[in-house]
């Protein structure tokens, strides 16, 4: 006796029928209450008819995006997204009618490995328009779609088995290959590829003849799902999306093996919510954009098991990988871009809240997906009204498991977000105690973000401590390393923590403590060779705008030339033992830096890269050198003036901001109004 799905449920049967009807994600009864909801919201009709206009418009759309005289397959397996900068100028090139142009001087790139990216956004757009076309038919009627569908199933039917299984650099031989695929270049994005196919070849196989329902099973679905289960990712967002993969297929092709390996495998999707979320919700690599990469195929996973009439309780944690999100987001949507992180924010996630909504029924999610224009996957997974009400005002929120605290005050944008847990794996920086912010509408303290991993400054820039706001120790990248929580201390009037950096250099404790309020953050950084050998401590802060302070600064050349050092331009320097400020310049966005003096400090300013490489990030260094150094440094965000007059220590643990008394150490903190 074999397990087979049919009609979205399990049957125990002798013999493995085909099954007409869709159910992979969507089934003859979400069909109907589609076209139901089409007819009765008018957003639901717009989204309808914006997704039959695309279906209607091609292959011609497609012809037209890429330069191409009509419409085919790449003829050859495609190359690595990260690979699609210029080599002039190190940015992502951008796409336009078969053209890849350089956003710096307008130039046009072809050749590889950049015209085999191009492959890849071909596939891509092919496997898209497969499942569009088939949603098209159904809401529709339309036969022309389902064709239009068909000819793309039954050109990769041809093609597939032709295709060599390649790596990123288009080997065709060595250890990388187990990674390697045949349409695209890795199993991560043939996996990628694979579920928008199968989900458009459900939706249509009820109008393909037997021969070719057979021939796209075998040639496609079987031989991708032997392509990418060869590779085995463990804990990783690859394999969340391989089991995506795997699970569509088994599910399509009645394959037990690949449904069980998908759920159930040593890495299958238990194991990710296992392995991979921690128990704050948040995925294990600290980086945002990851979270959402990897949130979507596990959403589509549990959405093809609970198609199939597969109890998977483990779905429920998906709850907290939304949570989390809005647990650190800053007032405009906006996400750190800690780790591997591009441009990260719930807004460009909405389209998965739609979702979560739907499962959930958070009223958290709701301001957001208010203001959203509600699209396609609001039609096909959201809900049809969505209810009023507010959320909850947001507060300082600790992840502690993730490494990552969120301060915020009643009264004030003014948000910090710090980060000091898990290193994050590949797609993490070496920034212990790094932090970001967000102060009157705009983001004030920087982070690098991260460029195409084929550019050069991902590994020589975005990854090292020197465009972080932290420490260096002498000139040197800090160690993987797992940060801890001393101390959180969350009050009315404001929240402190402090924390410690772990082992990030050998023979250093590095420890921070911040006090946050409406008004200021009050940051302590102390770092101390416990080995008693002096070093050299640089304390580094980067603002986006434009930097200016009153020290008598002069040209300086005497940073580093390597660990990142090499990309700060324009240095300039002042030495002093006084209290020293800077400034930091947007429109309407302003925010002050003031230290506390300390003797031979060099004060160091100038600029870094930015995550948009044409726009420099000023930055201003402390430097000091010795067995320990003590950095006491008030941030005060304004627009026309600083309202803050005073900035002294009065005592150990014991400072005087304008008109308050902060009191803070292990396990104190309190803030009291003077006379």
């Amino acid at each position: 006796m074999k397990q087979a799905w049919l009609n979205c449920g399990w049957l125990v049967l002798t013999a493995l029928p085909a099954c007409a009807a869709p159910g992979l994600l969507l089934d003859s009864g979400d069909f109907t209450r589609l076209r139901a909801l089409s007819g009765a919201q008018p957003w639901a009709a717009a989204a309808r008819d914006a997704l039959v206009a695309r279906a209607a418009n091609w292959p011609a759309s497609h012809v037209r995006e890429f330069g191409l005289k009509e419409w085919s397959l790449p003829t050859e397996g495609s190359g690595w997204s990260h690979a699609y900068v210029c080599p002039d100028h190190g940015m992502r090139l951008q796409h336009k009618a078969g053209k890849n142009i350089c956003p710096v001087d307008g130039k046009d790139h072809h050749g590889p490995p950049i015209d085999q990216v191009v492959f890849m956004m071909r596939n891509g757009d092919n496997a898209k328009a497969a499942r569009d076309l088939g949603l098209a038919f159904h809401l529709t009627g339309n036969a022309e779609y389902a064709a239009k569908a068909r000819r793309i199933l039954d050109a990769y039917a041809d093609i597939y088995l032709t295709l060599p299984i390649h790596t990123n650099d288009g080997s065709t031989s060595g250890g990388n290959l187990t990674r390697g695929a045949r349409v695209m270049s890795q199993t991560l994005s043939e996996a990628g590829w694979l579920v928008p196919l199968a989900f458009g070849y459900d939706l249509v196989r009820e109008t393909m003849p037997a021969d070719s329902r057979a021939r796209f099973e075998t040639n496609v679905l079987r031989e991708a799902a032997r392509v990418i289960g060869r590779y085995d990712a463990r804990k990783s967002n690859w394999q969340s999306h391989h089991n995506a993969a795997l699970l569509a297929v088994g599910l399509l092709t009645k394959d037990h093996d690949l449904v069980t390996k998908a759920l159930d495998g040593p890495s299958g999707f238990k194991f990710q919510m296992r392995e991979s979320v921690t128990p704050d919700g948040a995925w294990y690599e600290g980086a945002w954009s990851y979270h959402f990469f990897a949130l979507e195929p596990l959403l589509m996973t549990a959405q093809m098991a609970a198609h199939a009439g597969i109890a998977l309780p483990e779905a429920a944690s998906l709850k907290r990988m939304f949570d989390a999100p809005l647990r650190c987001v800053f007032p405009d949507g906006s996400l750190p871009n800690f780790n591997d992180a591009a441009s990260p924010s719930v807004d460009s996630a909405l389209r998965l809240y739609e979702m979560g909504y739907r499962m959930f029924q958070e009223p958290r999610y709701l301001p957001w997906l208010r203001k959203s224009t509600r699209g396609i996957d609001a039609l096909l997974w959201g809900v049809e009204k969505l209810p009023e009400g507010e959320a909850p005002p947001l507060t300082s929120d600790l992840m502690a498991d993730a490494g990552v605290a969120t301060l915020r005050a009643a009264g004030s944008d003014f948000t910090v977000a710090v980060k000091f847990g898990p290193h994050g794996g590949g797609h993490g920086h070496y920034d212990k105690l790094s932090f970001v912010s967000f102060a009157n509408g705009a983001p004030q303290a920087a982070d690098a973000g991260t460029q195409a991993y084929a550019a050069k400054t991902h590994a020589t820039w975005d990854k090292l401590t020197v465009a972080h706001n932290t420490v260096v120790v002498d000139g040197k990248t800090q160690a993987e390393a797992t940060g801890a929580l001393l101390d959180w201390m969350p009050r009315a009037f404001g929240t402190a923590l402090r924390l410690s950096a772990g082992l990030v250099y050998p023979g250093v404790q590095l420890e921070r403590t911040l006090v946050h309020t409406a008004e200021f953050l009050l940051d302590i950084v102390e770092v101390r060779a416990v080995d008693g050998k002096p070093r050299g401590f640089d304390w580094l802060y980067h603002n986006f705008g434009s930097g200016s302070t009153a020290l008598p600064l002069t040209p300086f050349a005497g940073l580093p030339a390597q660990a990142g050092y090499q990309h700060l331009s324009g240095a300039r320097a002042a030495e002093t033992a006084s209290d020293w400020q800077a400034e930091f310049a947007q429109p309407r966005a302003k925010m002050r830096v003031w230290m506390l003096g300390a003797e031979a400090t060099t004060v160091v300013m100038g600029t870094g890269l930015g995550q948009d490489l044409r726009v420099p990030v000023p930055f201003v260094m402390a430097r000091r050198a010795g067995v320990a150094a003590r950095f006491v440094t008030l941030y005060e965000p304004f627009t026309d003036a600083p309202r803050i007059r005073v900035f002294r220590q009065a005592g150990p643990g014991v400072y005087i901001v304008g008109s308050h008394e902060v009191s803070v150490g292990p396990e104190r903190f309190a803030i009291r109004q003077m006379q």
